[in-house]
């Protein structure tokens, strides 16, 4: 059995996994056997027996074990026996691409290719928030060459159809919001598209919705 001890702590000043200082001292000693069954549906079984009592450091102790290649987790958040599955190893790989990324490399460009699939709504929200890393132009170098690799019209036309799509989240659709910007300047085109939506999101939208969409409306004015 191996033993995983994770220093975890939430900063409420900081906004999703991204940011360097979200996790701080909290002692925790976590478990896990995952290891000694290191297959998929092993995997799988794992997550299911935990789900019920699943708490944030054991997913961040998950995302620290090395010995659970990142594609493992990107497969799961693609497996439909369980939504709640599904978002648990979406979570975790987003942590891994927050805090390893030499761990989320070598799947970042499946990761890419095949998100216009994801239709997990829970699973969106952690995708986008990768996304919003890795078309950030402070993502790391790794990241910045695997994606010149991928099909950014497609990428633009899916996170597009997320926006405006009615039943999107809105925690989905502000992430939404920050890729297209991000992507604004590949494509002259999407800062008019952009801002249009924006605005017509913001119309009845709500305070996040308003927050981020003023924010955004911001930046595209620069």
């Amino acid at each position: 059995m191996k033993v995983h001890n994770v220093n975890f702590r939430i900063n409420k000043k900081c906004i999703g996994l991204f940011s360097a200082d979200c996790l701080r001292l909290w002692d925790f000693a976590y478990y896990c056997p995952v290891a000694e069954c290191m297959d998929k549906q092993g995997l799988f079984d794992r997550l299911a027996a935990m789900k019920a009592k699943v708490k944030v450091p054991d997913l961040a102790a998950l995302g620290e074990d090395t010995t659970i290649p990142a594609t493992f987790w990107h497969e799961l958040c693609y497996d439909q026996r369980d939504d709640s599955i599904a978002f648990r190893a979406a979570w975790v790989l987003e942590y891994i691409a927050a805090y390893h990324p030499r761990r989320f490399v070598p799947v970042l460009l499946d990761f890419l290719s095949i998100l216009p699939n994801q239709e997990n709504l829970s699973c969106q929200r952690h995708f986008t928030k990768i996304l919003m890393a890795i078309t950030s132009p402070q993502a790391p170098k790794a990241y910045q060459e695997t994606y010149r690799l991928a099909d950014h019209e497609r990428l633009v036309e899916t996170i597009f159809e997320w926006l405006i799509r009615p039943q999107t989240p809105v925690a989905v659709q502000v992430n939404c919001m920050d890729i297209l910007f991000n992507m604004s300047t590949e494509f002259e085109w999407i800062t008019e598209e952009l801002k249009s939506q924006v605005e017509f999101l913001m119309r009845d939208g709500s305070a996040a919705m308003q927050s981020r969409g003023k924010k955004v409306l911001g930046k595209l004015k620069c």
